[in-house]
């Protein structure tokens, strides 16, 4: 760890939300973010723990003091890396996650005053987009084809993941657009629609949908959308069916 005793000199400090009268004036997402000295002196307090109960306590396993100490000492992409390494999609967690990690913290559980891991995520997330270093991937294809119904975050992670291994992955939606919960369950204000689309273009290399008229025989006509997963990720059309 760059600095383990830095939980000892620097107070948690939450970027908090935007101004009242700012707010009543639209949907946007409500928090706010710290600038990078102040994030980087977040990420400080993220200690050498013997046992980092943060690990255990987070669903995805993620490795929080690896990408905080990367964090602290600058270096954003190798935090992003790490953060990746187990969290498919973090720009959603850094917004919405109950951050059980927080809850687990060592600093949580002597002085009611955890490392700012959900926050601290988010930054490195949305650091990565803005330096590129989120950018399509190409993986040598198997062969096989996968079709996963439902492009939830479940559904979207397995296509991502799938896609990794080589495999040709078709996801089917009901409703107009991709997302499922993210898009259709969290409102705006905590995760702007406009992140998940952000997302969705990245695993699409084609920017238009093709359009089909066709309906197969016994089935009820609703719009689907379908993301298939291919060499940089994701062809998207809309098919009726």
């Amino acid at each position: 760890m760059g600095n383990p005793k830095a939980f000892l000199t620097v107070p948690r400090v939450e970027a908090g939300y935007r101004p009242l009268h700012d707010r009543v004036k639209d949907f946007s997402e409500v928090e706010q973010t710290l600038n990078i000295h102040d994030r980087c002196e977040q990420a400080s307090r993220c200690m050498d723990c013997g046992v980092p109960f943060c690990h255990w306590a987070c669903p995805l396993g993620n490795k929080n003091p690896e990408w905080n100490d990367a964090l602290y000492k600058g270096d954003w992409s190798e935090a992003y890396r790490r953060l990746n390494y187990t969290n498919d999609f973090p720009e959603f967690t850094g917004r919405v996650c109950p951050a059980l990690c927080e809850k687990s913290c060592v600093l949580n559980l002597t002085d009611h005053a955890p490392v700012t891991n959900r926050e601290n995520e988010c930054a490195i997330t949305e650091v990565a987009w803005r330096e590129k270093l989120i950018t399509p991937q190409h993986y040598e294809r198997n062969g096989k084809t996968v079709a996963i119904i439902g492009s939830g975050p479940a559904g979207l992670v397995a296509a991502n993941r799938l896609n990794k291994m080589g495999y040709s992955v078709t996801v089917f939606e009901q409703n107009e657009a991709a997302g499922g919960l993210l898009r259709y369950g969290i409102p705006n204000f905590k995760l702007n629609k406009l992140i998940i689309d952000r997302r969705l273009r990245l695993m699409d290399h084609r920017p238009r949908p093709q359009h089909s008229g066709t309906q197969p025989q016994g089935r009820a006509s609703c719009p689907r959308t379908a993301l298939a997963a291919e060499s940089c990720a994701c062809r998207s059309r809309i098919q009726q069916g």
